[in-house]
């Protein structure tokens, strides 16, 4: 059997069929098949924030999703394949070592829009986002059950920003951002600083307070169920991705990572995936 849930349901089944912290199961009252403490524990995802500046001119995305443009653009997507609707959205991005480690610790998604997100409605404006990512973070979060019953909800701390080293790199990165605003291709087009306000692009504590207001997902998470060598206590599967404890079980998503990769996810979980079929069809095995 292969599990491939993602990193916050793969815990959830593994705990809820017996598979995690022998105590935290035994005081929900499920019955512990594999005693592996790891599970859940080691959560990681990628943060990123929003540098908006209003433009002078109207030449961004706003407005072109509403009424008679977006009918122009749909016609001329059916008629030619060509125009706004080919577009990913994301028109530009970049990687960048802000903190002189040797090698890029930010990445940059560059959307010609004035986004929102789920809890903030988007800023009624022309203008431009370049939104820093931190690549590596170091800090942990968890996942745990709520009780044994499987339609309860799990109990989800992502620990962001617990390692006060992810809000130094995203402080730096939202500086670079800023940095890319007053950059004389951009400083030309850019009318005003929207978000933060223009009042805190050169507070550093103002800078903070605003990236601890505004950080969210990019939907990378990972590293619930994390790949360790036997001598790792919060190791949950070996290098053929077997699950400590059990028979005919393994895992193939982004919950096995150690540590998040430095970039998007996609291509490394199919990585995974190929390299699961190959140990599971004996196309491939490790060494003892």
């Amino acid at each position: 059997m292969v599990l491939c849930a993602g990193a916050l349901e793969t815990p959830r089944l593994l705990m809820l069929s017996g598979i995690g912290d022998a105590e935290a199961l035994k005081g929900h009252g499920i019955a512990v098949a594999a005693d592996v403490p790891g599970v859940g524990r080691n959560y990681q995802d990628h943060l990123e924030t929003n540098v908006q500046c209003a433009t002078k001119a109207p030449i961004s995305l706003f407005r072109e999703d509403k009424g008679l443009k977006a009918a122009r653009h749909m016609a001329q997507y059916l008629a030619f394949r060509s125009g706004l609707l080919t577009s990913n959205v994301v028109e530009s991005g970049g990687f960048a070592d802000v903190s002189g480690a040797g090698l890029p610790d930010v990445q940059f998604h560059v959307l010609p829009a004035l986004v929102g997100f789920i809890d903030r409605d988007p800023i009624e404006d022309h203008g431009m986002s370049i939104n820093p990512c931190v690549l590596r973070p170091k800090s942990r979060g968890q996942v745990r059950l709520r009780s044994k019953d499987p339609k309860d909800r799990i109990v989800f701390d992502a620990g962001s920003f617990s390692d006060p080293d992810d809000m130094e790199v995203m402080l730096r990165g939202v500086k670079k951002a800023i940095e890319i605003y007053r950059a004389p291709a951009l400083a030309s087009l850019c009318r005003e600083f929207v978000l933060p306000t223009a009042a805190a692009v050169d507070d550093d504590e103002a800078l903070r307070g605003f990236i601890r207001q505004t950080a969210k997902t990019v939907y990378h998470p990972s590293g619930t169920a994390k790949m360790a060598p036997a001598t790792d206590p919060m190791g949950v599967v070996d290098a053929e991705l077997k699950v400590r404890g059990t028979r005919g079980l393994r895992v193939a998503d982004c919950s096995v990572m150690p540590r998040l990769v430095s970039g998007n996810t996609n291509a490394p979980v199919m990585m995974i995936a190929e390299r699961c079929a190959r140990f599971v069809t004996g196309r491939e095995s490790l060494p003892n």
